[in-house]
C-alpha cells in the first residue's frame, strides 16, 4: 500500500470511528469520508453511523465505477434504495453481480435480472441462478440455454435444476456433439437418449476415444449399451 493510498485508508478509519462514537453528528464527517474514497470505511458508515447519506454514497460508487462497494452496500446499509439499486445494478450489466444481487439482496426484480443475464448470454450465471435465486423462471432460463448452446452449462442445468427438459437438452447436445457433454449428460441426468449420444461418440473417432471408453466402464451407460445392442441383435 503506497503513501498516498495509506494516509487515505488511516483518515477513513478514523473519520468512521468518529462517526460512531459521535453519532448524532456523524453525518458532518461524511463528505471527508468520501473524499478519502476508502469503500470499505464508506461501506461500514452506511451500516453502522446514525446518520448518513445513503443517495449521495450510491452516486459516489456510480460516478467511481465501483460496482464491488455498491453491491455490498446492498447487502449491508439498512435504509439502501433497492428500486433505484437494482436499475443500477442490471444496468451496469456485468453478470456475476446481477446473479450476486438475486442471491443476497433483500430484494430483487428477477425478471429483470434474468432478461439481461439473457441479453448478456451469461449461459454459467443463468444456470446459477437457477439453483440459487428465490424466484427463477425455469421455462425462460432453459430456452436461454438451448439458444445460447454452451454444453458445459446445458449439462450442468439438467444434473442440478427442479425443473428441466430433457428429451430437447439432450436433443441439443446431440446437435452441438459435444462428446465430453454426451458422456456426462447420459451419466447424470434423469433421462438420455442414450442410442443418439452413443452415436455421436461413435462418430467422433478420436474426439469421442476416451468418453466411449468411459461409457464402456460406467454401469448406467454399459446397462443401456446392452439393451441397445440386444435390440439390434434380436431385429435382425
Amino acid at each position: 500500500m503506497d503513501e498516498h493510498i495509506n494516509t487515505n485508508y488511516n483518515r477513513a478509519q478514523s473519520l468512521y470511528r468518529e462517526g460512531i462514537e459521535n453519532t448524532a453528528h456523524s453525518l458532518q464527517y461524511f463528505d471527508d469520508l468520501l473524499n478519502c474514497n476508502i469503500s470499505e470505511f464508506i461501506i461500514k458508515a452506511g451500516r453502522d453511523w446514525k446518520n448518513f447519506d445513503v443517495d449521495a454514497a450510491m452516486d459516489f460508487f456510480i460516478s467511481n465505477n465501483d460496482i464491488e462497494a455498491f453491491y455490498h452496500a446492498g447487502i449491508y446499509w439498512k435504509n439502501f434504495n433497492y428500486e433505484r439499486g437494482i436499475t443500477v445494478i442490471v444496468e451496469w450489466g456485468n453478470d456475476e453481480y446481477i446473479f450476486r444481487a438475486g442471491r443476497f439482496w433483500k430484494q430483487f426484480d428477477y425478471n429483470r435480472g434474468l432478461s439481461k443475464l439473457i441479453e448478456l448470454q451469461s449461459a454459467k450465471y443463468i444456470y446459477h441462478a437457477g439453483l440459487d435465486w428465490k424466484q427463477f423462471d425455469f421455462e425462460k432460463g432453459f430456452d436461454a440455454l438451448m439458444l445460447i448452446g454452451d454444453p458445459e452449462y446445458i449439462f450442468y442445468a439438467g444434473t442440478h435444476w427442479t425443473v428441466f427438459n430433457y428429451m430437447v437438452a439432450t436433443d441439443k447436445l446431440i446437435f452441438i456433439g459435444n462428446c465430453e457433454y454426451i458422456y456426462k449428460a447420459g451419466y447424470q441426468w434423469k433421462w438420455f437418449d442414450y442410442y443418439k449420444g452413443w452415436k455421436i461418440m461413435e462418430s467422433k473417432i478420436v474426439e469421442g476415444r476416451l468418453w466411449r471408453g468411459k461409457a464402456l466402464q460406467t454401469d448406467v451407460w454399459k446397462n443401456a449399451l446392452k439393451t441397445i445392442w440386444g435390440k439390434a441383435i434380436a431385429n435382425k
